[in-house]
């Protein structure tokens, strides 16, 4: 299949209308997206997609397109051009693999920035919310990242020389969040440079509120046990690809979801894949007592 036709497919997915069952948490670099969306997975027993996740997965089906720095370089519109052009045709993916999951109605609490307002025409009223963050708060998100890459490499990481271009994207694209959410009547939270956390989640849970109480949730046992298995897995092979993308010798430890199956169940497991494979082939992961 060519990547043409994978972009074909894509595009037809994200505007046919037949969408699975979904929640959205978007918003732009830095807002917490990632913690916010996994706490409110395990507190209301729902499917985590985190669009990420599936980041290297989706790059060998998506269209060929200019490196980042080629695109930073034609100034922070274009690049928040680009980052959009790709984000429509990714959601495509990111329906499919959400159908994939045979999740019938739960609906999948879906995260990341590629989740546009602008995209979301199918998405009820009430399913989605964006998360805008004060620009030193990005700038802070973006300065950890580079701190955890440069760690892991032993050295200065490619991406310091274009931190501040991608700060600048960061910016267009948060302003393009909060037009299209005033425009299609979705709903923003914005997210100070220092966050008052538990308000952001109980903004959240407002925002979404009528759908968290109408939706189906995976009910306790083996269904919430396989989906937070999938998670996991997702995670491994993520991991991996992006070791080979980054020349890497080793991935470092990060936090593995229990598998155990009970409801609202917050336990996880720090260890690095190979760990996490060697435990996960004789059953479910089970971690209550462990590393948190």
């Amino acid at each position: 299949m060519t990547s043409q036709h994978v972009a074909s497919v894509g595009v037809g997915l994200a505007e046919g209308g037949a969408w699975p069952p979904m929640l959205w948490i978007g918003g732009a670099q830095g807002a917490g997206k990632s913690t916010l969306a996994w706490a409110l997975a395990r507190a209301y027993d729902l499917p985590l997609h985190p669009v990420d996740m599936w980041a290297y997965d989706h790059a060998g089906r998506m269209p060929a397109r200019e490196s980042l720095d080629d695109e930073l370089a034609r100034g922070p519109e274009a690049a928040a051009d680009a980052f959009e052009a790709a984000s429509r045709v990714r959601l495509g993916l990111v329906v499919a693999d959400i159908v994939a999951r045979g999740l019938g109605e739960v609906p999948a609490l879906v995260e990341g920035p590629q989740l546009s307002p602008a995209l979301a025409g199918p998405l009820p009223a009430g399913y989605g919310v964006w998360l805008v963050p004060d620009p030193e708060r990005t700038r802070l998100a973006r300065q950890q990242r580079l701190a955890k890459e440069e760690a892991l490499a032993g050295g200065p990481a490619a991406g310091r020389s274009r931190t501040e271009g991608l700060l600048h994207r960061d910016a267009a694209l948060a302003a393009r969040i909060r037009r299209d959410a005033v425009r299609s009547g979705r709903p923003v939270i914005e997210v100070p440079a220092v966050p008052d956390w538990p308000a952001i989640t109980a903004h959240i849970q407002s925002a979404l509120g009528a759908a968290l109480r109408s939706s189906p949730r995976l009910g306790p046992g083996p269904a919430l046990s396989q989906q937070r298995r999938l998670e996991n897995a997702a995670a491994v092979r993520q991991g991996r690809l992006w070791m080979d993308r980054a020349g890497l010798a080793a991935a470092p430890a990060y936090p593995f979801g229990c598998e155990c199956g009970r409801s609202r169940c917050r336990a996880t497991w720090l260890a690095m894949p190979d760990d996490y494979e060697t435990r996960a082939a004789v059953g479910p992961l089970v971690t209550h007592g462990e590393d948190r």
